[in-house]
């Protein structure tokens, strides 16, 4: 979640795009910024999402493969073949079909992009209640980020310094319904 906070983590040899958008407030102090992004964050990380229906949808699908499962160990692959005789290929590629269809129909990436909605939802409002709004960089402030050297602390203090100025603020707050 930090990460969405623009206040990235990020690996001794990775290196992030810059963000797009950033979480703003006139003044903040880096300790604060920081401090508030990842409170924040581990809100997010702490949403209830048990009861979301994306959640209800992976369960369910999950809850089915393990149908699938059990009922092939059951039937120990004994699908009858062309022959007459067992044939163990047949009942693989029919639970193999089954599953394809189930994975499918669950839709998970589509899953897991609303529990991550439902999550940064939270953190957004945690965000906002903290006195905080959303700025737009603009394509020199993201060259200079993706220009700086000196890892991620250097690339921290960058949006911090953009994030905190009250002109950057003023100028640049993104548009409302975003």
């Amino acid at each position: 979640m930090a990460g969405l906070l623009s206040l990235q983590v990020n690996s001794a040899n990775a290196k992030d795009a810059a963000p797009r958008v950033v979480w703003a407030k006139a003044g903040v102090t880096f300790e604060q910024y920081h401090d508030d992004a990842l409170a924040c964050g581990m809100n997010g990380l702490a949403s209830n999402i048990d009861s979301t229906k994306e959640v209800k949808t992976l369960v369910r699908a999950s809850q089915q493969l393990e149908g699938i499962d059990a009922s092939a160990q059951a039937s120990m692959d004994t699908a009858v073949g062309p022959t007459g005789q067992p044939d163990p290929v047949s009942g693989a590629e029919n639970r193999a079909i089954q599953q394809q269809g189930i994975i499918a129909a669950a839709r998970p990436d589509k899953q897991y992009a609303g529990i991550k909605e439902t999550m940064f939802q939270v953190v957004r409002r945690c965000m906002i209640d903290r006195g905080y709004t959303r700025i737009v960089l603009t394509e020199n402030q993201r060259k200079d980020y993706d220009g700086i050297k000196g890892g991620a602390d250097a690339r921290r203090a960058y949006i911090h310094g953009l994030a905190s100025d009250p002109h950057v603020l003023e100028t640049q707050r993104e548009a409302v319904g975003r």
